[in-house]
């Protein structure tokens, strides 16, 4: 089956969706700031949508995959003394590209995966690393490839 991508994307509203997670309410903070302050900066429209925990961002993907030309998935899995850390960001991550790739959906991704706070800190800081800004320019150059 041939896909034409400039059809799929151009049946979808001209927003994006922001995702995020709260599980650590000041790194969530930081990435939605970030993100915003492009999306805003761009002249993109854009939604937000809370959830829980990482586990939880596929489950609003799926379900609003069909009302939007984008996505942005931020949220912060810190590593702790068991295993949960890798079942969290394995579950979550293979889930979100899964549909992804298979639906062909614009994502910009600030997940961020951590060790500790710090790093997740300095990441998530809109003066240092941005990285959800740096989802966010993802997601938009994506739109921006589909749409030409």
């Amino acid at each position: 089956m041939v896909l034409d991508w400039r059809l799929m994307a151009q049946k979808k509203s001209n927003k994006v969706l922001i995702i995020f997670s709260d599980f650590y309410p000041e790194i969530s903070a930081n990435l939605i700031k970030g993100a915003e302050s492009y999306l805003i900066s761009n002249n993109f429209l854009f939604d937000k949508k809370r959830v829980d925990g990482s586990l939880e961002i596929p489950f609003l993907l799926h379900k609003f995959q069909n009302d939007y030309s984008g996505f942005i998935v931020l949220g912060c899995i810190v590593k702790g003394e068991t295993d949960h850390y890798d079942v969290v960001k394995n579950i979550s991550m293979n889930e979100i590209y899964s549909l992804v790739y298979t639906n062909v959906l614009p994502l910009g991704s600030a997940i961020l995966t951590v060790n500790n706070l710090k790093q997740a800190k300095e990441r998530s800081d809109i003066k240092k690393k941005n990285f959800g800004g740096k989802a966010a320019m993802v997601c938009c150059n994506l739109i921006k490839t589909l749409k030409y």
